[in-house]
C-alpha cells in the first residue's frame, strides 16, 4: 500500500479527533510514525521512539496480516501480526490504533503498547509501562510491582521515587486489595484491583466537565502531568502533578547537584571546588580497593530512592565506609546518624536538601585517588595562576595610582607658580607712580556697604569729590553699572569687551547688575541673560531669542 499526504497523515479518526501518520522529529529529514490528537497537536503514542526513519523507508500493510514499518533493510516497529486473518486498520475516536479480523474482532489494538500517555477509557494493567522520552540519558518508567503502582528512574539499578501507596492525595474506596488496573475517568485516575473493584481516586482536576478530553503523560522529567485536550492549541499542563515536588524526581538538577526551593540547583561545595562537580566516580568492580578513596560530599542531605529502599545494615558511620569500600559496585553512600542506617548505591541523580525538622544524611562519594590528585594539582595551578593574576593586577593598580598622583602633583605645582606670576604683574602695576588705584569686588562691597549706598543714590558718597561729575548724569549710573557688571566674581557675568563699549555709548540697555550680595551674584550665573533689545554698531536690533551670554564670548579673568 502506497500512500502520500501532504500533512505526513495516511489515516483519520471518523470524527477526525485523532490522525495516524508520520511526525517530522528534530531532524527534518527523520520520522516518527504517531497517532496523534489533532486539535491539540500532542503525540499521543509513537510506533519507532528508538529507530526514526528516513524519507526512503515504508509503513508497509502486508496481505498475510503483517503491519510493519521497514527501515534500510532492516525493521523499526511491527504489529507482530504475521499470519491471522487482519482485514483492516481502523483509528478510533478514543485515539486506539487496532487492526481488525473477518468478524469485526480486534486481533491488536495500540491501547496494549502505550508509550507515554494514557487516554480515557484506556485500561493500563499490571504488565504494561509508560517509557518517558529520554533526558540525558537517563528513561523513567510508571509500571506496577508487587500490587503498587510505582514511578522508577532507569539506572542499572532502577530506583523507586514515587508509590500509589505513599500517595497521601489519593482517596480510599474503603475497599482493601492489591492495584492491578488504573484508567482515567472524567477528571480522576481511577485504580482496581484483579475484579475490577475501586480502590483508589486520584483527582487531578476541579474541571469535572463531562465534554473535558483528558491525558495523563509522563514527561522526560520524571513528573506525571494532565492535560486537557479540548484546550485544542493552547492545552498546558493541569498545576497537579506525581510527584508534585519538582524536586522529588529524579534529576531536575545534573547529577550530583543538590535540589533545593522547588527547582533551584547549587553544586555542593566540596564537589565544586575539587572536581568542579564533575567527580572522577571510581568503580573497584576491576580494580583493586586501595585505587579509590570516599570523598566527603556534605550533610543534611537527602535523596529521592532512600524512602523506597531497605538499608545496607545499621551500624555507625566509619562501618558504613568501610562497607562501600568493600563493595565494588557502591558509588555513593549515605548515612543517617540517629538512627545508623546505611545506604549503598550505584548510580545516583540529583540530591535534595534535608527536610525541615529533619537532620538528613552525611554522604560520600567514591572516587579515583589517581583522578582525584589530578584534579588537585589542576586546582592548585589554577589557584596559582589566580594568585598570580591578582598580584600583577593589585601591582599595576599602585603603579597607575602613583603615576596619576605624581602627574597631579606637577600640574598643581605649575599651577602655583602660574598663581605667583599673576601677582608679581600685579605688584608691579600697582608700583608704576600715576597708576589708578585698583579694587576688587570685595573692597568695593565693604566700601559701599554691600552696595546699599548705590541701591539708595547716595552716589554722592561714593564718587571721589575730586571729579567734577554730576550726580544726576544717566552716563554715570550706566558707568557704574558696567563697572559692577565687570568685576562679578562669576566669569559667565561678565560681558565681552564689544558688549562693554556698546553699552557705554547708548547702544544697549544695560540691566541692573547683581549688587546686593555675592550669593545672589552666583545664583544669576545661570539665568542671566540680555532682555530688550540686542544692538550693534549700527544701532538696536530687535531680539525676541532671550540667548543666554556664551561662555566663550565673555571677557576674561579680572
Amino acid at each position: 500500500m502506497d500512500w502520500i499526504e501532504e500533512r505526513g497523515l495516511f489515516l483519520l479518526s471518523k470524527n477526525s479527533t485523532f490522525g495516524f501518520g508520520f511526525y517530522t522529529a528534530l531532524d527534518a529529514h527523520s520520522y516518527l510514525l504517531v497517532v496523534i490528537h489533532l486539535k491539540s497537536s500532542k503525540v499521543v503514542w509513537t510506533a519507532n521512539r528508538g529507530l526514526l526513519i528516513s524519507d526512503s523507508d515504508h509503513f508497509v500493510f502486508e496481505k498475510n496480516g503483517n503491519v510493519y514499518l521497514q527501515r534500510g533493510d532492516g525493521v523499526a516497529w511491527f504489529t507482530g501480526t504475521e499470519g491471522q486473518r487482519v482485514t483492516s486498520m481502523e483509528l478510533m475516536d478514543s485515539g486506539n490504533l487496532v487492526l481488525l479480523g473477518d468478524n469485526g474482532s480486534i486481533l491488536w489494538q495500540s491501547f496494549n503498547y502505550p508509550t507515554d500517555t494514557l487516554l480515557p477509557g484506556q485500561e493500563f494493567v499490571e504488565g504494561m509501562r509508560l517509557k518517558s522520552f529520554k533526558k540525558n540519558t537517563l528513561y523513567n518508567y510508571l509500571e506496577f510491582k508487587s500490587g503498587d503502582l510505582v514511578l522508577y528512574a532507569g539506572y542499572t539499578t532502577p530506583q523507586v521515587y514515587w508509590s500509589l501507596a505513599n500517595e497521601s492525595r489519593k482517596t480510599n474506596n474503603r475497599v482493601n486489595g492489591k492495584v492491578h488496573s488504573a484508567s482515567l475517568v472524567s477528571n480522576s485516575w481511577n485504580f482496581y484491583d484483579q475484579n475490577r473493584l475501586l480502590l483508589w481516586q486520584f483527582i487531578f482536576s476541579d474541571n469535572s466537565d463531562p465534554h473535558a478530553m483528558w491525558a495523563l503523560t509522563l514527561g522526560s522529567d520524571g513528573a506525571i502531568g494532565f492535560y486537557n485536550f479540548e484546550k485544542g492549541k493552547s492545552v498546558i499542563l493541569e498545576a497537579t502533578k506525581i510527584p508534585q515536588n519538582p524536586c522529588s524526581v529524579p534529576e531536575p538538577c545534573d547529577r550530583y547537584y543538590v535540589c533545593y526551593f522547588d527547582n533551584r540547583c547549587q553544586c555542593p561545595p566540596q564537589l565544586n571546588t575539587h572536581f568542579g562537580c564533575k567527580p572522577p566516580v571510581a568503580s573497584t568492580c576491576n580494580g583493586s580497593k586501595n585505587s579509590a578513596e570516599l570523598f566527603y560530599v556534605g550533610e543534611k542531605l537527602d535523596y529521592f530512592a532512600l524512602e523506597f529502599v531497605t538499608p545496607f545494615f545499621k551500624s555507625n558511620l566509619n562501618a558504613c565506609k568501610e562497607a562501600c569500600l568493600g563493595n565494588c559496585s557502591c558509588i555513593v553512600l549515605f548515612f543517617e546518624n540517629s538512627t545508623g542506617r546505611c545506604f549503598l548505591f550505584d548510580q545516583v541523580g540529583s540530591l535534595t536538601r534535608s527536610r525541615e525538622g529533619s537532620s538528613g544524611y552525611i554522604s560520600y562519594m567514591k572516587v579515583s585517588v589517581g583522578e582525584r590528585n589530578s584534579a588537585s594539582s589542576r586546582n592548585v595551578g589554577k589557584e596559582a595562576l589566580l594568585i598570580a593574576i591578582i598580584v600583577i593586577a593589585t601591582v599595576v593598580a599602585i603603579a597607575c595610582l602613583l603615576y596619576v598622583g605624581i602627574w597631579y602633583r606637577r600640574r598643581w605645582k605649575k599651577y602655583l607658580e602660574f598663581q605667583q606670576q599673576n601677582q608679581d604683574g600685579d605688584d608691579f602695576w600697582d608700583s608704576l607712580p600715576g597708576m589708578p588705584a585698583r579694587y576688587i569686588f570685595s573692597d568695593l562691597c565693604k566700601a559701599t556697604k554691600n552696595f546699599s549706598m548705590l541701591e539708595e543714590g547716595r552716589l554722592r558718597e561714593i564718587i571721589d569729590p575730586k571729579l567734577d561729575i554730576n550726580e544726576n548724569d544717566v552716563r554715570v549710573v550706566t558707568a557704574i553699572k558696567v563697572a559692577l557688571w565687570c568685576i562679578q566674581e562669576e566669569m559667565q557675568l561678565r560681558p565681552p569687551m564689544t558688549k562693554v563699549v556698546q553699552m557705554l555709548e547708548g547702544l544697549c540697555d544695560v540691566p541692573d547688575p547683581p549688587i546686593s550680595s555675592q550669593s545672589a551674584s552666583r545664583s544669576m550665573s545661570s539665568v542671566i541673560k540680555w532682555n530688550g533689545k540686542e544692538c550693534s554698531s549700527s544701532g538696536f536690533v530687535d531680539d525676541t531669542s532671550d540667548a543666554f551670554l556664551s561662555d566663550t564670548g565673555l571677557s576674561g579673568p579680572r
